[in-house]
């Protein structure tokens, strides 16, 4: 450890631009996996939100649920055999003071209620809460929306974080708000977890069926075309990493092996020799990755609200894994051949 310290201290600018590459490797991973996350989080928030493991769906609606229309009927036989949360939507076009937007106006529920970062959930008829992210639109709690066409309109009276469906800002409504809203309609009925008799019975029941969340979540065309490429931009990201680190760290030790020929030759065992270079390796590759994960942590909080970033801390610790993996997997393999050499060969740089 203290030869490590030393030679860390003695070289310092060699040093300091090898952990410079490793944060700059460590911040593009991070900041294009946050955006790829991000743009994930405006297909599937507002229904990740609802917390539902499985859901009725009309049978002919392709497991999608901006095209499931469950009749009155359907829904009253469906609760007949197990009661669960009926969720009703209607797609709108909305006058603001900036322009027309779509949203997705969804009833609340006895369980099914977001949590407002501002403001407070809807208690009147003409009230409604919202996205966060149309805050940067100009819309304040206070503001009325008016809904394009109509005479309705509807008073904000908060903001919540994450509730969209397929880039679709979603507005949440109580009964009586959703009771005048032209177009809506029963789409789901959700589910926290359903026995194997129950799933049979509604199964036979005639237009409606049982799917799971994330099948539901893969029917959104969206979801898929963006995730597929993107997803398979960060694994190359993380491939072409893993390969820059490992070779830039073989060829930094095998440039060392004068080095550690001198050191063999007064008596350094080999044991301290690996433990050195894997302490003075790991404490470069954590530093840089730090540095990486507190600059994209310091940029999240000054990001525009519309713009789609999220940080995902599973993704965060595998990246964090990955980088001391192979930055050390890069100095075994150069330690391998290294460790060979006779210390008069390695002297002589031979």
């Amino acid at each position: 450890m203290k030869l490590a310290l030393k030679e860390l201290t003695y070289y310092k600018f060699k040093y300091l631009l090898v952990t410079l590459i490793l944060f700059l490797l460590a911040f593009l991973v991070l900041f294009i996996s946050g955006l790829a996350q991000g743009l994930a989080k405006e297909n599937v928030s507002g229904i990740e939100d609802w917390n539902k493991s499985e859901y009725v769906i009309a049978s002919d609606a392709d497991n999608s649920l901006s095209q499931s229309d469950i009749t009155n009927k359907q829904e009253k036989a469906v609760q007949d055999i197990v009661k669960g949360d009926t969720i009703k939507t209607a797609n709108q076009k909305v006058e603001t003071d900036s322009g027309k937007a779509d949203m997705m106006f969804t009833q609340l529920t006895n369980n099914i209620q977001p949590k407002p970062s501002k403001g407070h959930l809807p208690k009147n008829g003409d009230e409604v809460l919202l996205n966060n992210k149309l805050q940067a639109e100009g819309i304040s709690i206070g503001d009325k929306i008016k809904i394009a066409d109509e005479d309705q309109k509807f008073k904000v009276v908060g903001f919540a974080d994450d509730i969209m469906f397929s880039h679709t800002s979603m507005a949440y409504v109580n009964k009586d708000g959703m009771k005048d809203l032209k177009g809506n309609h029963i789409s789901v009925i959700g589910y926290d977890s359903l026995s194997k008799s129950d799933k049979s019975k509604i199964n036979d029941l005639d237009g409606v069926k049982i799917v799971s969340q994330s099948d539901m979540l893969e029917a959104i065309p969206s979801y898929n075309a963006e995730q597929q490429p993107l997803n398979l931009m960060i694994v190359f990201l993380f491939v072409i990493s893993a390969i820059v680190i490992t070779a830039f760290f073989y060829v930094m030790t095998i440039q060392k092996t004068s080095q550690f020929g001198i050191l063999k030759a007064i008596g350094t065992k080999n044991k301290s020799l690996v433990s050195s270079l894997m302490f003075q390796i790991l404490i470069i590759t954590l530093i840089g990755v730090a540095i990486a994960i507190g600059v994209v942590l310091i940029l999240n909080g000054f990001m525009p609200v519309t713009m789609p970033f999220y940080l995902n801390v599973n993704l965060m610790m595998l990246m964090v894994a990955v980088f001391i993996v192979v930055s050390l997997v890069g100095a075994v393999l150069s330690l391998i051949k290294v460790m060979k050499i006779e210390p008069l060969e390695a002297i002589g740089g031979e």
